[in-house]
């Protein structure tokens, strides 16, 4: 636990041998079409891999992307997540000064939050988004794991201040314990809170999904909107490969 491995092997090498000698500009569809398919198609191959529920695949409104880092997708889905809340609260309304002025009012309430043991990039994602930042605690008696009524109470609080909860990362294997947070319990929580985003941040441990005897963990996540992880930490993939 005290550094993140970042193995290779064979094949590993001979896919970035093909992708440096291909240099596609894949920034998106319109630049690479091929590229871009080709990420959907391998993407669901891992979700399905994973274990992962339905509603990750590319043939609903799922779908997986290939970001730079986890610490990056959790920026992008954070974003993601704040227009998701304004644009519902302000559905309908009359465009002009009045909407903007409301929805400016609202985007300065919001607030992330994250177990106190979920890595530094939700902070720092919640920084780059120009929101607050709020920790729930999980502490030993626990097992370091968020737990369903210890979310409602700081969702609970953040209301009692004004503030707006409007995005959670759940963390599969945290950084410093490999802690897996309560999915079932975080679900419950949820129901009452439809538009709270959750996103699971398995970067670390979410390859252990591989494995069927792992695989329930992830029984809870069509109740979430986004997931994380790293395949070059334990599936020895290129470093560039996450």
């Amino acid at each position: 636990m005290a550094f993140f491995p970042a193995n290779s092997t064979f094949p590993g090498m001979l896919g970035e041998l093909y992708s440096a000698a291909f240099t596609a500009p894949a920034f998106n569809w319109l630049c690479s079409p091929a590229v871009t398919e080709l990420e959907t198609v391998v993407l669901d191959w891992v979700a399905q891999l994973l274990g992962l529920p339905e509603c990750y695949l590319s043939k609903g409104e799922g779908g997986g992307v290939i970001q730079g880092s986890a610490s990056e997708a959790i920026v992008a889905v954070m974003v993601a997540a704040r227009e998701r809340i304004v644009r519902r609260r302000f559905e309908g309304m009359e465009e002009g000064e009045e909407k903007e002025r409301e929805m400016g009012e609202m985007r300065a309430r919001l607030v992330a939050l994250g177990s106190e043991h979920a890595h530094s990039s939700t902070h720092k994602a919640a920084n780059i988004v120009g929101t607050r930042y709020r920790s729930v605690p999980a502490p030993k008696d626990t097992g370091f794991t968020m737990t369903g009524a210890a979310l409602r109470r700081k969702i609970e609080g953040c209301k009692s201040q004004g503030l707006e909860p409007f995005y959670i990362t759940a963390t599969l294997g945290t950084t410093a314990t490999c802690a897996i947070d309560d999915f079932e319990g975080i679900a419950e929580v949820i129901k009452d809170y439809p538009d709270i985003w959750i996103h699971v941040d398995a970067a670390y441990a979410g390859a252990a999904l591989v494995c069927p005897e792992y695989q329930h963990l992830a029984k809870h996540f069509d109740k979430f909107d986004s997931f994380d992880f790293n395949t070059h930490k334990w599936l020895l993939t290129n470093f560039d490969a996450r």
